[in-house]
């Protein structure tokens, strides 16, 4: 089997990497996170002429069609260039939501808007006290006089603040499923914006009987219906976030061999040290593993085969939040005290990859999940 990108992977990867050498330097990218949102804006703008948010949609929607790896070659060059839009949660999950779960009006309907930028939607998969289970629902829909209440809290919305409306998943008490879409700027409910580790926001959200529309509801579904769904989406979005800490790491071994080619201590170039040449060597052999597995899940994708997926990804998750992890701790140790300075890009890669080591699941949830796939 080839492995290798086709000419189409290879134009997507080169174009993307050309677009950030122009526009997000390190020097941009902390002008753009300190500014009022206008430069922000615009990069975001000039990114979506190179057609990357219609990428991962079918052209019967607007997108352009493109297969897993075309998107998760992509999605690594984001992580490589450090990319300060909010891809995987502003695009990929709510629009996957939409594409899995809605009917055809609905998918036409919202997919053109979520590609051509019209409407920007976020969705709350997480809840306080649930531990990475995506299949697990607190939050509570109950009707009282025929009407529609929501009760409940969401968290780590991320990129949730730049959202016209979020899309909230509740269970009522028949085991039942709702994704409801709700208008972000009511004042209803209770918001709470932060700012996380790799200078992205979120928001967390509480809702005490919040009162909705019957035409807020995206879809009804049963409970079963809703777990086997959602389980396909979040392996696709695990796949991607492995994707963009791949890209991470490999701009991290590549500004560490730099670095230790031209450090000076006692002398001499720290990289001429047989024991620093060694460890620049493990650093290799772990992010070529690390894009060995990443290939191998992307192919567990068309095989249809639920167990092979579940396993391949979550393969996937234990090598990021284990051996990449030391790979990524071992690049700031040799920059020493530099490594951590707001002046040098590498301390920036290492809290990207930090946040992206502990989403959807960290090495001790995957074990687990990796475990339960034999009795699928």
């Amino acid at each position: 089997m080839n492995l290798s990108l086709n000419e189409e992977q290879l134009l997507i990867k080169n174009s993307a990497e050309k677009f950030f050498l122009d526009n997000l330097s390190f020097e941009q990218r902390n002008k753009i996170l300190t500014s009022d949102g206008k430069l922000y804006e615009d990069l975001i703008l000039k990114s979506k002429e190179l057609g990357w948010y219609g990428l991962p949609f079918d052209q019967k929607f607007g997108g352009l069609g493109g297969n897993i790896t075309d998107v998760m070659t992509l999605i690594e060059t984001f992580g490589a260039s450090l990319h300060i839009d909010p891809y995987i949660f502003s695009l990929l999950l709510p629009g996957k939501i939409i594409e899995h779960f809605c009917d055809e009006d609905k998918k036409s309907h919202y997919l053109d808007k979520i590609i051509n930028d019209n409407i920007k939607l976020a969705y709350c998969f997480a809840e306080p006290n649930i531990r990475f289970d995506i299949h697990k629902l607190n939050c509570e829909v109950y009707l009282e006089e025929n009407k529609y209440f929501l009760k409940g809290k969401k968290i780590l919305v991320v990129a949730a603040d730049q959202a016209n409306s979020i899309i909230v998943p509740a269970i009522d008490k028949d085991k039942n499923v709702y994704l409801v879409k709700i208008d972000n700027t009511s004042k209803n409910f209770l918001s709470n914006k932060y700012k996380i580790i790799d200078d992205s926001n979120a928001v967390d959200y509480e809702f005490d009987g919040f009162e909705f529309n019957e035409n807020d509801i995206l879809v009804k579904l049963n409970y079963e219906e809703y777990k086997n769904k959602i389980s396909i989406i979040f392996d696709y979005l695990t796949l991607a976030v492995c994707s963009e800490a791949l890209g991470v790491i490999e701009k991290m071994y590549k500004l560490t061999l730099e670095y230790v080619k031209t450090r000076e201590q006692f002398g001499k170039r720290i990289g001429d040290f047989q024991v620093i040449q060694h460890r620049m060597v493990e650093m290799y052999i772990i992010k070529e593993e690390m894009r060995s597995l990443n290939c191998s899940a992307q192919v567990s994708f068309s095989n249809n085969d639920p167990k092979e997926r579940i396993k391949s990804i979550s393969l996937n998750k234990i090598f990021l939040d284990t051996k990449a992890k030391e790979a990524a701790q071992d690049c700031i140790q040799l920059h020493g005290g530099m490594g951590v300075a707001n002046e040098m890009s590498i301390g920036h890669f290492f809290k990207k990859f930090t946040f992206l080591s502990m989403l959807f699941g960290d090495s001790d949830y995957h074990y687990k999940r990796y475990e339960l796939a034999d009795k699928i």
